[in-house]
């Protein structure tokens, strides 16, 4: 019946219709397949299909895993696994990076898309972080890069497009006076990325949300929530790809305490509103510096995934812990897993969102 109603009428009916639904009928007939390969209708189905969330976690064999199995990269350099370190995801596209090769990758999971991509720089891959997001154009939308590489005394932003084979460069905005924290724990939502930064190195220096938007090259600043200027952890993530989260752990509470605010829609920074969600005391959570979490609104819940570290008895070697937990209703506590840890993958996140998509990377 499908093959009697006109191409139009089939390409709207089939834009909405979720990605991994898709990805099972790309093999239906030439027609359907021709449509999923054109880069408008994977652009209209991105704006119109019902999205699906997944959750992603980063395990100790350098691997991803969702509850449908693990998911691996093969490097075509090698034919061997490629050892994911860090994941940056936007848009349905994971950009994956390891601390072991001077390449990195951008892989859509559901289309099995990628883009290798080799930094011809000798700067220490461990250190340098990298992200990806959308530059929207005319009736038409790219992909671009920005790497940001350590300095101790200003910021480093270099940009290039992701399908372009011209050199990286630097952004077109003045790169902002200030200092980004956990680097590694950044999120994209809407175009942009956010980060959290300090205005300086001092104990005691004020910390906000770093912005850069893909399409004018320009950085913003978004206030945290509380009162807070010491703080000891910031985590970000990204509510059904409308809000961001914030895990906020007070340097003067330092230790069992955690908050989870959750922003209003991130449309006008000017006019974004931060509403607490969780207040925790709970003595199980201990000391953590980094975690990993994401938030349901609906079912208001917060699954969170934290790393710890301890110094042996009399040695040098230290011990890898992984806690896994749930916050529900009434801030209430369920430990789900703690246990050693060989690998810990120390400045990356654990736990992400994941939105399956058809968007082409080239």
């Amino acid at each position: 019946m499908m093959t009697m109603l006109p191409d139009n009428l089939v390409e709207e009916i089939l834009s909405r219709v979720p990605a991994t639904c898709l990805k099972r009928l790309r093999s239906t007939c030439k027609l359907w397949n021709g449509i999923f390969n054109d880069r408008r209708f994977a652009k209209n189905h991105f704006d119109k299909a019902p999205k699906q969330y997944m959750v992603l976690k980063l395990t100790e064999e350098y691997r991803l895993c969702s509850f449908r199995g693990e998911l691996g990269l093969i490097d075509p350099v090698c034919s061997a696994q490629f050892r994911i370190s860090h994941v940056f995801h936007c848009d349905g596209l994971l950009l994956c990076t390891s601390e072991f090769y001077n390449r990195i990758v951008v892989w859509n999971p559901c289309t099995g898309q990628t883009k290798w991509i080799t930094d011809p720089s000798d700067r220490v891959m461990f250190w340098v972080t990298f992200t990806l997001g959308r530059c929207y154009q005319e009736n038409n939308y790219s992909y671009k890069l920005l790497r940001h590489v350590p300095c101790y005394e200003k910021l480093i932003f270099e940009i290039c497009e992701i399908n372009s084979d011209s050199c990286w460069r630097i952004p077109h905005d003045v790169t902002p006076d200030c200092l980004l924290q956990f680097a590694h724990y950044s999120v994209y939502l809407k175009g942009k990325t956010y980060w959290c930064a300090s205005d300086s190195k001092e104990f005691d220096a004020c910390m906000h949300l770093l912005s850069f938007d893909y399409t004018t090259e320009r950085f913003g600043r978004l206030c945290l929530p509380g009162p807070y200027c010491r703080l000891h952890t910031v985590s970000l993530s990204v509510v059904r790809e409308e809000k961001l989260s914030v895990l906020l752990r007070p340097h003067d509470r330092l230790g069992k305490e955690i908050e989870i605010w959750i922003s209003s829609p991130i449309d006008d920074p000017k006019a974004v509103s931060w509403s607490k969600i969780f207040a925790l005391d709970d003595p199980r959570l201990g000391y953590c510096t980094q975690t990993s979490f994401l938030v349901d609104d609906e079912k208001k819940i917060a699954t969170c995934l934290e790393r710890w570290i301890r110094s042996r008895d009399n040695a040098k070697a230290k011990l890898y812990y992984v806690l896994q937990y749930i916050v529900g209703e009434d801030n209430e506590v369920t430990l789900l897993d703690f246990g050693a840890s060989s690998n810990l993958h120390l400045h990356s996140q654990l736990l992400f969102n994941y939105v399956p998509s058809l968007v082409h990377i080239q």
